[in-house]
Parts: C-alpha cells; sequence; structure tokens
C-alpha cells in the first residue's frame, strides 16, 4: 500500500471520528440499520452439496424476520435495510446508509464457512484487531467482497483485504463506539447460548471494514457454519432462521431498554443538582450529600487488561473493568480547559481517539452537563 494513501486515509478516519463523537446524542433508538451480508454477484460462503445454498439468501431472510420483529414491536423505531432483494451492494455503500440515516445501531448479518466440515457455532463480532487467525481469516474473507467492486484499490485507498500491511490503519483506529457495541455483542452471545440453544463461538474482535466505518454501535453476526451440514440445514430451515432473528431481536430489546434506563437515570440525577462552591473543588448538594465534579480523559477501551504497559504505567491511567472489558483514564481535574490540553497533549503522543469523559460523585455524567455547571457555578465567584 502506498505509505501518503495510508496516511491520508488514516487522517480521514480520525477527523471524522472525533468530530462525529462531539455530537451530543440521546440514547434513545430511533433508527437502525440492518445489512444483509453479500448479494447478487456476490453469494457468500456455499453450502455443501446436500442443500447448495449460498450466505447470501440466509442473510437476508435473518435479516428481514429480524427487522420485522423490531418493527412489531417498536413501531417507532425506523427500520432500514441495506438491501431487501437479492443485489449486489459494494462495502462503502452499506456503510453510507447507515451514516447518511444517522442510524443509533448498525447490525450485519452473515453465516460463517470452513474448509473442515467440523466447526459450528455462532459468532458475534466488534471492531478490533486481533492476533487470532481464525479471527483474522473470518475479517478477511468478508472483506474479500471488495473484489467483487469495480476500481476497488481507488475507492478504498489500495486498502487490499488479503495484505496485513493495509490492517495497520485498523490497528491505529481507536473505534468510539466499542463499549455499546461489546453491550450489545454480549446480548446477542447470551440469548444464542442460553435462549436459541445454539452453540456459542462467543464475543469476538476482528478488523471487518463494513463495521470498522460506521459512526454508530455497530456488530457482525455470524449466525453458523454452512459449510457444516448439521449446522447447514438448521440454517436453511425457516424455524432455524427464525430461531436466529428472534435471539437477535430479544437482545436487541435487552439493549435497547438498558441504555434508555441509563439515560433516564442521568436525566433524573441532573435533576437533583444545585449549585454550591468550595474554595479548591468545584462541589453539588444532591439529597444533603456533596459530590465532586471531574473531568478524565478516556485513552482507550480494550478486551485484554494494559495496566502493565509501560507507558499506562507513566501516564498513571485509572483502569475500570465492566463486563469484560477494561477502560482506561487519566485524571485532568475539574477545569474543562485543563481537560482540553491533556487531551490534544494525549492525542499527540499516539492516543488519537483520546477524548474527554465527566464524573459526578464517581459516575459518568456528559460533558455538556459538566460544563453547564462548571459555568453557573463560576457566575458566583
Amino acid at each position: 500500500m502506498n505509505n501518503v494513501k495510508l496516511i491520508f486515509f488514516l487522517f480521514v478516519f480520525i477527523l471524522s471520528s472525533n468530530f462525529l463523537f462531539s455530537q451530543v446524542n440521546s440514547n434513545k433508538i430511533k433508527t437502525v440499520v440492518i445489512d444483509p451480508g453479500h448479494g447478487g454477484k456476490d453469494s457468500g460462503t456455499m453450502g455443501t452439496k446436500r442443500f447448495k445454498i449460498y450466505e447470501k439468501h440466509v442473510a437476508l431472510s435473518v435479516s428481514l424476520k429480524l427487522g420485522k420483529y423490531i418493527s412489531e414491536s417498536f413501531p417507532e423505531i425506523d427500520v432500514i435495510y441495506t438491501r431487501s432483494s437479492d443485489v449486489f451492494l459494494e462495502l462503502n455503500e452499506r456503510t453510507e446508509i447507515a451514516n447518511n440515516a444517522n442510524a443509533d445501531l448498525f447490525i450485519s448479518i452473515h453465516c460463517d464457512g470452513f474448509t473442515n466440515p467440523k466447526p459450528s457455532g455462532a459468532s458475534v463480532f466488534v471492531m478490533g484487531m486481533s492476533k487470532l487467525k481464525a479471527n483474522m481469516d473470518v475479517a478477511m474473507r468478508e472483506n474479500a467482497a471488495i473484489y467483487l467492486e469495480d476500481n476497488y484499490q481507488q475507492k478504498y485507498e489500495g486498502f487490499d483485504p488479503k495484505s496485513p500491511e493495509s490492517y495497520i490503519v485498523f490497528s491505529l483506529m481507536q473505534n468510539t463506539y466499542l463499549n455499546q457495541s461489546l453491550k450489545i455483542a454480549e446480548e446477542v452471545e447470551n440469548q444464542f447460548a442460553t435462549r436459541a440453544n445454539r452453540k456459542s463461538r462467543g464475543v469476538k474482535q476482528a478488523p471487518f471494514y463494513v463495521i470498522s466505518r460506521t459512526n454508530m454501535p455497530s456488530i457482525l453476526v455470524e449466525c453458523g457454519f454452512l459449510t457444516n451440514p448439521k449446522e447447514e440445514e438448521f440454517l436453511h430451515s425457516d424455524l432455524g432462521q427464525d430461531y436466529i432473528a428472534s435471539a437477535i431481536f430479544r437482545a436487541f430489546r435487552t439493549y435497547k431498554e438498558n441504555i434508555e434506563i441509563e439515560e433516564n437515570n442521568l436525566k433524573n440525577k441532573n435533576q437533583l443538582i444545585s449549585d454550591s462552591t468550595n474554595n479548591d473543588t468545584i462541589v453539588v448538594k444532591e439529597k444533603k450529600k456533596e459530590s465532586t465534579l471531574l473531568y478524565k480523559v478516556q485513552i482507550g477501551t480494550f478486551l485484554k487488561s494494559m495496566s502493565n504497559q509501560d507507558q499506562f504505567i507513566e501516564l498513571k491511567a485509572e483502569e475500570e473493568k465492566i463486563n469484560g472489558t477494561y477502560k482506561y483514564y487519566v485524571l485532568a481535574g475539574n477545569n474543562k480547559k485543563d481537560a482540553d490540553k491533556l487531551k490534544d497533549y494525549l492525542r499527540e503522543i499516539g492516543f488519537k481517539g483520546a477524548f474527554i469523559v465527566a464524573f459526578l460523585d464517581g459516575k459518568q455524567i456528559s460533558t455538556k452537563d459538566a460544563l453547564n455547571l462548571q459555568n453557573k457555578i463560576s457566575q458566583y465567584e
């Protein structure tokens, strides 16, 4: 890959990600984009000789069932399909549909395949790099749809799905929505394992192109292995497709309820805030309890602990483990300007996706609410 193109490609992505993260959005889910993988001349994985079905057909059927479940249960939610028939779509077209719709969630549906007929089970992926060859192989196989596009080298700035060098860009990315993506991925995995009677292969990270360019929480679901005859029969059946779609729907419903509860709790907390100050620390009174307002800079979310890494130790980064993920913060104090300076410095030394978060009494609040509170307090100083 041309190094100039690689750097330009990365710069554009980081710039757009930082801009989008700065926008203040409600947690209320209004729009969901469902992406049936492959389509048209891109058949995806082919089943065994017994059924000769294609991934594109199973993905479309499961997607339409999923969308119907969502629409019937939540008519206020706008459900958009990247395709609703057997047509070919470029990978960048799929992400553009979601981004242009300002979607709140992106779900891409696929089926797995392997040279050995024994592997089975469903997997849920979020965007990220992986050192596991199996995860990379799945991502490379799905990304290979690019080869069916005209002028793909120009469109994707020289990105080659089979070239390890191309994935350098992915290794430098920090997905702003990783934590939210993991939440729904874990719900889907739980539904597969406990309710849909599916063998769960777990939640994984891999550099799928289609979920790396979306400006919202995104997951990619591999519903099962078409190359396993027994599982292929399940995926080919209307009942099997219904089981999968209903499992993903239940996970979506739980995810929706949880994030909207979090938003309501935050609103209720903000309504209880009254302004007060002391000499060194910004404080507020909430039901006769004093609380501290602090700004921190989040420098990353990972699936494994980074506490033993030299750079994290030098920065005295705070580690917070939530649902199997590790978040890292660097304390900035109680002044937003100081937090801005720290954020800029951390980005300069390599944490390109660093962003500011605010905490009131140890619980995260929006930076907008924190700044409003800080400005009100300054009026009395």
